[in-house]
């Protein structure tokens, strides 16, 4: 089995091959790849892991108010997979999970009677809600009537500007360091908009940025087997730590795995062991489909 590895928004592969390595030691005839995000960021210095592991800079996949760096990103992990694959399944955690998401929940979109998809199985450790990037012309967009945007502005402000997201990690160089104010610029530049079926998004004009939700038939956009790693503590308060991406998945595909860690990673040693079961079995159920 091949797998391809997405770290969470800041973090980097060095933490990340830290956090999966006592799961993959059980999966060691598994082939692991791990794709370095680039863009500059901070969060996580609440980590274990990132606070007091790792020393290098910390990254995210891309800026999630900047449409032309979400779908760069998607180009980029796209081209990946063709040049490094191909793949089986695809590993993320957090806001890797999420980026993982957005690329199989837009095949499905694209093509839902597909026979192939991206990935055949997908794990997601503490998934993060998917965002959905798409170009204004290609929407059917209510175009004279006037939307708040700040409930949402607000909403992604809380989720990507939060405190933990600007502080300045210890013995990273001022270089690489996120530039909290540019993304504040943008966040402000975008508008409030909404599409005929009453979904509510922001747009920069030529693009429009809101969450994946599942569409009015309840059809699932991710119809592949999934494992679903993710503390229940915060289901009720914040769905948008695991829960909201399970709802879009196959629940007939899809299994759980609850942990006490809250959104930092699993750990413990019959943890990570239950772990590695559960990333085989659903591995090994694909061969049979």
């Amino acid at each position: 089995m091949k797998i391809l590895c997405l770290h969470g928004r800041g973090s980097n592969n060095e933490i990340f091959r830290a956090q999966t390595a006592a799961f993959r030691a059980d999966l060691d005839d598994f082939e692991w790849t791990f794709v370095q995000a680039t863009v500059r960021h901070t969060e996580g210095n609440w980590s274990l892991y990132t606070a007091q592991f790792s020393h290098l800079p910390l990254y995210t996949y891309y800026n999630p108010f900047d449409p032309a760096s979400i779908l760069q990103t998607h180009d980029d992990l796209a081209q990946i997979a063709v040049e490094e694959g191909p793949f089986d399944g695809i590993l993320g955690y957090s806001g890797g999970a999420a980026l993982a998401a957005e690329i199989l929940a837009q095949a499905t979109y694209d093509d839902p009677f597909a026979m192939e998809r991206p990935f055949r199985f997908a794990v997601f450790i503490n998934g993060a809600s998917p965002l959905r990037c798409f170009a204004m012309k290609d929407a059917q967009v209510i175009e004279d009537i006037v939307v708040d945007s700040a409930p949402m502005t607000e909403q992604a402000e809380n989720m990507f500007l939060r405190p933990s997201a600007l502080r300045k990690k210890d013995g990273v160089s001022d270089q690489d360091q996120v530039d909290h104010a540019k993304l504040l610029s943008l966040l402000k530049k975008l508008k409030g908009k909404k599409l005929v079926d009453g979904t509510t998004f922001l747009s920069n004009g030529t693009h429009g940025l809101c969450r994946w939700e599942l569409p009015a038939d309840g059809a699932p956009l991710i119809d592949l087997p999934t494992l679903h790693i993710r503390s229940t503590e915060s289901d009720e308060s914040d769905p948008h730590e695991g829960l909201h991406l399970l709802r879009l998945c196959d629940p007939g595909q899809a299994r759980e795995f609850h942990h006490g860690s809250r959104h930092d990673f699993p750990r413990g040693r019959k943890e990570m062991k239950h772990i590695a079961r559960l990333i085989r079995e659903v591995a090994e159920a694909t061969t049979s489909l």
